[in-house]
């Protein structure tokens, strides 16, 4: 997911989720998922009737076996999907932020800075093709 300026300046008004699950096996369990809601797809809808959708992906990287990535795509969400609660929306987004939290050589992470002064953290988590959306303070 690389193309962060579809996000730019842009009123989050709603953000929800497809199937989610509160915990992981815990063959899975490590510092790197803790406090994540587990979801399969994330969905950001904007005040302007845009919507964007959020999975996970693996990304090919030559002579390597495939990295954990995120895909970006335009739309809404093809199967059904539930409302994620946070206060303080409709906010505008001030900062977004990606990085390779995994150490994967990919970005498989992103910070989303409100206004309202939470920060939505989306990254692929484990097990592989799962993703994890957790909401913080920004001066967490």
């Amino acid at each position: 997911m690389r193309e962060t300026t579809i996000f730019e300046n842009k009123n989050l008004i709603e953000i929800r989720t497809g199937i989610s699950h509160d915990e992981v096996h815990s063959a899975w369990k490590d510092d790197a998922n803790e406090g994540f809601l587990f979801c399969y797809s994330i969905e950001l809808v904007f005040d302007d009737q845009s919507t964007f959708t959020i999975k996970p992906c693996e990304v090919e990287l030559p002579g390597r076996f495939p990295a954990l990535g995120l895909k970006v795509s335009e739309g809404k969400f093809q199967e059904q999907s539930f409302l994620l609660e946070m206060e303080g929306l409709p906010s505008k987004i001030l900062e977004i932020k990606q990085d390779d939290y995994l150490g994967e050589g990919v970005e498989n992470q992103t910070k989303f800075t409100l206004k309202n002064d939470k920060k939505v953290v989306i990254r692929h988590v484990f097990p592989p093709m799962t993703l994890g959306i957790k909401i913080e303070a920004s001066n967490a």
